[in-house]
Formats: C-alpha cells, structure tokens, sequence
C-alpha cells in the first residue's frame, strides 16, 4: 500500500501535523514561565542588592556607634579624666560629631 494512494493519508498527515504543533505549543508554553519565573527572581534579587547599603554607609554607621558607644562609657562610668577636655566636654563634642555624621 503506498502512503500517497491511500485515500486516508491526508488524514493522517493532518494529525500529525495537528500532534507536533500541539507538543511544540506546549513545550514552549513551559519555557515561557520558566522564563517568566526567572525573570521575577532576577528583578527581587537586584531589588535587594540595590537597598544593601554601601561601604561608606556602613563605615559612617559604624562611627556613630562607636562614639555613642565612647558616650555611654563616659557618662556610666562617670568619671574624671585627667585631660584637658572634661568628659561633659567631651560628651559634647561626641554629640556634635554624631550630629554631623547622621545628616
């Protein structure tokens, strides 16, 4: 029997062509959310790269911390330091200095 004779080889060519089409839409369906997805994981992670603050930021952080922490020191421990900046002085001037930092 040759496949061009038969009356039912149009048929059968048509479904064929019908199955591929139908397995190509499918599978490029899959790819395209695939890609969707990934596209939505990629926009989230810049989002969070773009709000990790900077080096300076950190290191100005860091400053201010620190004099807070020199601050607290000072007035727990309350004491006299033999210099010639008194701590109430200097407590001022760490105020000052966190002020400047924080703008």
């Amino acid at each position: 029997m040759n496949l061009l004779t038969n009356p039912k080889a149009p048929v059968i060519l048509l479904v064929v062509i019908l199955l591929m089409t139908t397995l190509s839409t499918c599978n490029s369906c899959s790819t395209s959310k695939k890609i969707t997805r990934l596209k939505n994981e990629v926009d989230s992670l810049q989002t969070v790269i773009l709000q990790r603050p900077t080096t300076e930021d950190v290191e100005r952080l860091t400053k201010i911390e620190g004099l807070r922490s020199s601050k607290r020191t000072l007035y727990d421990w309350n004491a006299v330091v033999r210099t010639a900046v008194r701590p109430d002085d200097r407590m001022n001037e760490y105020d000052q200095e966190i002020k400047s930092l924080e703008k």
